[in-house]
């Protein structure tokens, strides 16, 4: 019986995780992360192995995307990124982080 209660403590435990992690829109708005000039996203202060990792799969789905986008139009992924890094900016809510284009973290 005390088996079952721990394997039943830990098949709780692993379902909860998921719901643990963090997404991009708190991330933002607890100021965590913001838009870099580079058209991807980065840690503004302090990090976390939770926030580099939201960091790291955000900027691989935004790299992807970017490159699809290039492909089509036949232009650098450097132009694409760096135009969404300007709508990106532009979307920000009050209180959430760009970075200028001196690499300076700016709150909106």
């Amino acid at each position: 019986m005390h088996m079952l209660k721990k394997a039943l403590l830990l098949v709780g435990f692993v379902i909860a995780l998921p719901a643990m992690a963090i997404s991009l829109n708190e991330a933002k708005s607890q100021g965590l992360v913001g838009e870099a000039n580079s058209g991807y996203i980065a840690i503004v202060d302090a990090s976390s192995p939770e926030l580099e990792k939201l960091v790291k799969e955000i900027n691989a789905k935004r790299k992807t995307s970017y490159a699809q986008i290039a492909k089509r139009n036949n232009v650098d992924i450097a132009q694409v990124a760096a135009r969404a890094a300007e709508k990106l900016e532009a979307r920000l809510s009050p209180g959430e982080y760009y970075q200028d284009n001196l690499g300076r973290w700016v709150r909106k």
